[in-house]
């Protein structure tokens, strides 16, 4: 029977309605989706085999992964790789070997005692003629190869080394060159480093003032080394006066330079000359200091141990390298007088 709704003016049964049908239609199709989807778990579900590789062999898996992961770093620590081996793979290495090939040989050269100058002859010939540099090269490799010529203290280097200074433009790579010919300390090269106190570039005339007094150490007749010092005390830049007069003091035992030594150990001093901008203006005050009073102690002067004194105060000097190695120096002036 059907009736007319009042508000609506539409009919509507009395019988079972009909969005109780479409409801339990839906119900008994979602109760099979259900009971298909359990009887498909149910058959996939995991199998002895399953839960012992899970439960078994994966760790198992995880320990031997570790076990040859140690047994490799074992292997890599009882048998290194030698500065040969390091060099061709600086000779043939590709973009992604060769910067750390550079800094392993570098490395390996520095550690040997003695160097093994075998190993010169192949370093020279790469020196001379590098591998072209690859785009994303972050290294200077004729400066690694030119610091490793110092290490092996070669004189048969020393010409290659000297032929670079005066080719090279690149200021890095020259620098490089005269560090090894001071730590290489060939007599040969005293003159040409002398030359270079006049060098136009003023990083130049900073590192010959040093290395050519550590060349000129072992000499007997030093004059012309000290004259030439001692004129680079009065450099128109500050450190290269500074390089004077640790050459003078530390290799030469010559106290000309004592007066710039003694600036050197006063922090406001060095504030006024290291420029503040630079990010390493700490560090190289702080390096400037140590090198004054090692000279300083070298040179056994007592008019230092005011100056050392105050610089082991640490209310003074901040550094606590710089106030060990002035304690040192005292200890090693003191020692002089008794």
């Amino acid at each position: 029977m059907h009736f007319l709704d009042p508000v609506w003016g539409c009919a509507y049964s009395t019988g079972t309605p009909i969005a109780s049908e479409v409801t339990l239609t839906e119900d008994r199709e979602l109760q099979k989706q259900i009971a298909a989807v359990a009887q498909t778990e149910s058959a996939t579900a995991a199998t002895p085999a399953v839960r012992a590789f899970q439960f078994f062999l994966v760790p198992l898996i995880i320990v031997g992964v570790c076990v040859l992961v140690v047994a490799g770093l074992t292997w890599l620590v009882a048998n290194p790789r030698s500065a040969k081996d390091w060099l061709q793979d600086v000779k043939n290495g590709g973009p992604g070997t060769r910067p750390f090939a550079t800094l392993k040989l570098c490395e390996a050269i520095r550690r040997m005692d003695p160097p093994d100058r075998a190993l010169t002859p192949d370093v020279i010939a790469l020196f001379k003629n590098p591998p072209p540099p690859n785009f994303n090269d972050k290294i200077n490799l004729k400066a690694y190869l030119a610091t490793c010529l110092g290490h092996l203290r070669d004189p048969r280097a020393s010409d290659p080394l000297l032929e670079a200074i005066q080719a090279e433009s690149d200021l890095e790579t020259r620098i490089a060159c005269i560090e090894a010919l001071g730590a290489i300390k060939d007599p040969r090269t005293i003159l040409d480093l002398l030359k270079l106190l006049d060098d136009k570039e003023d990083a130049i005339r900073k590192y010959a003032a040093f290395n050519v007094g550590a060349v000129a150490e072992k000499f007997e007749d030093r004059s012309a080394v000290v004259v030439a010092l001692r004129r680079a005390l009065d450099d128109a830049r500050a450190d290269v006066a500074w390089n004077a007069a640790l050459a003078l003091g530390y290799f030469l035992g010559d106290a000309s330079g004592a007066g710039t030594l003694t600036k050197m150990l006063d922090r406001k001093y060095l504030a006024q000359s290291i420029d503040p901008r630079d990010p390493n203006a700490e560090k190289l005050a702080a390096r400037t200091m140590i090198a004054a009073c090692n000279a300083a102690a070298k040179l056994g002067d007592e008019n230092f141990l005011p100056h050392l004194r105050r610089l082991t105060d640490d209310k003074v000097e901040r550094d606590g390298d710089v106030r060990f190695i002035a304690h040192k120096a005292i200890g090693e002036i003191s020692n002089r007088k008794k």
